[in-house]
């Protein structure tokens, strides 16, 4: 099979046309006409993730994050991008990014935090107008719990070195908004659908406080970890329409050291 004909049957189970405006998915680096010996999948496409795909016998990486996402003028191979880049082209490694077009599959990052989480009456947070699912999700807490035992509930079942609470502890949860990844611009779009409650990573400090202020309870995740917690699922999806074997590679970063006074109120990693 060529990198081009792979591409082609990417596009048939996570079509490209879902790709956002401002993203970078589809082949990144390499040759559609090589023939493809083997096929790794990681989060990243940085030189760990390359050098383990190239080490165990692959010459294209599927990665979740695109290598390139705006036009460099100056290509420095001490530093990324352009580490990467000649590693790549030295070893004869393709480079392929599924991005956004997995975030808004029915299958994909969001809808898969939700089921795991074991919401209810699930929704896309923003419908999508490409024909795919949508970005986001929506739906009904299984439970009346309080955030900080929502939190540590959903610590355990994404396996996340820390959860971020925001906003008043007492209320209890009945209805949360997610995005997976760096959604801290939707939290308007959380509440408009209704949620209490909102999930995303790399939110900014005027987003929680403006979003806290109008009662929005908040839990800030790790960019890495809650997206990587879909892997699995894009794995099993490309080995079952690839007919190939897909192996992980790659690693999250470190879970970072968490200094917390014992008396702040606004936020507690769980």
């Amino acid at each position: 099979m060529k990198v081009w004909e792979l591409i082609q049957r990417l596009d048939d189970v996570l079509p490209f046309r879902w790709t956002e405006e401002w993203d970078n998915t589809g082949l990144n680096l390499g040759n559609p006409e090589d023939d493809v010996t083997g096929i790794a999948v990681s989060l990243d496409p940085d030189i760990r993730a390359m050098e383990q795909a190239v080490g165990g016998g692959c010459n294209l990486l599927i990665s979740h994050h695109p290598l390139l996402f705006a036009p460099s003028k100056v290509i420095d191979l001490s530093d990324s991008p352009g580490r990467e880049i000649a590693f790549a082209v030295r070893k004869g490694l393709s480079l392929i990014a599924l991005h956004t077009n997995w975030d808004s599959s029915p299958g994909g990052v969001s809808a898969l935090l939700a089921s795991s989480m074991g919401l209810q009456n699930v929704l896309p947070l923003i419908p999508s107008d490409r024909g795919a699912w949508g970005m986001g999700a929506v739906g009904d807490s299984p439970s009346l719990e309080s955030p900080d035992v929502f939190a540590a509930r959903m610590g355990e079942c994404l396996g996340l070195s820390r959860v971020e609470v925001y906003g008043d502890r007492e209320r209890p949860i009945r209805r949360l908004a997610l995005c997976g990844g760096s959604g801290g611009a939707l939290w308007r779009s959380a509440l408009d659908a209704g949620a209490d409650a909102y999930c995303t990573a790399d939110m900014k400090y005027h987003e929680k406080k403006e979003a806290t202020e109008r009662g929005l309870r908040l839990f800030v995740l790790d960019h890495g970890e809650m997206e990587a917690h879909s892997l699995g699922a894009l794995r099993g999806l490309l080995e079952e329409n690839l007919s190939m074997p897909v192996p992980p590679v790659g690693t999250l970063p470190d879970p970072p050291m968490i200094l917390q006074r014992p008396d702040r109120a606004d936020s507690r990693p769980v």
